[in-house]
């Protein structure tokens, strides 16, 4: 009850500030907690139990794959992209920077609408859509990036519902060069794009 009670209000919350909340980071953290959640509650119960003991590994391998999403998808581009305290100039004096300016376009053509579920990263002050109702779809941003570890791009898009022969692709391209290109074809489309800059 109580699992229904906060998936109920989170839902309810994301619907209410639309674009503005990325529903993939709120799906990977609930599913976190409802998980963990119920296997710390599988604790209780008697493991002589004939369900409890597979249920219990079933739920610790939902929640370590959710708690693995979160990281790839989240924490590892900040980590990446960012220089780290104490690594200004060298001490002798070199003034060469860790990091550069890039730009960085997503984009999604095809037919029909897509919902984009992710498109990451991005500027801390700029969002994608939730949905565009006609493809094709393109955001140029101007990222700063760190040279040696410049971090993982990602655009995460589904096909908005249409006929069977309908095509949805994504591409990423850093500075004029792609890094990351997925298609996907029919009624049930969704494309995944992740890849990180030489």
């Amino acid at each position: 009850m109580v699992v229904a009670v906060v998936a109920g209000t989170a839902v309810g919350i994301a619907l209410l500030l639309g674009s503005v909340i990325d529903f993939v980071l709120v799906g990977l953290i609930a599913a976190v907690v409802v998980f963990g959640g119920l296997g710390a509650a599988l604790r209780l119960i008697p493991g002589s139990l004939p369900f409890v003991p597979t249920t219990r590994s079933i739920l610790g391998l939902l929640t370590l794959a959710a708690l693995a999403g979160l990281l790839y998808l989240y924490v590892y581009p900040v980590v990446a992209n960012s220089t780290g305290a104490g690594l200004g100039p060298s001490p002798s004096g070199s003034s060469t920077s860790l990091t550069r300016q890039a730009t960085v376009v997503y984009s999604l053509t095809g037919s029909g609408g897509a919902s984009i579920s992710s498109a990451s990263p991005l500027p801390n002050d700029d969002a994608a859509p939730a949905s565009v109702d006609q493809l094709p779809w393109e955001k140029t941003v101007q990222l700063t990036v760190n040279k040696k570890t410049p971090g993982l791009f990602t655009l995460v898009a589904i096909g908005l519902p249409s006929g069977d022969d309908a095509q949805l692709v994504c591409t990423i391209t850093v500075d004029g060069v792609v890094i990351a290109h997925d298609e996907s074809a029919g009624a049930y489309r969704s494309v995944f794009c992740n890849g990180t800059p030489q």
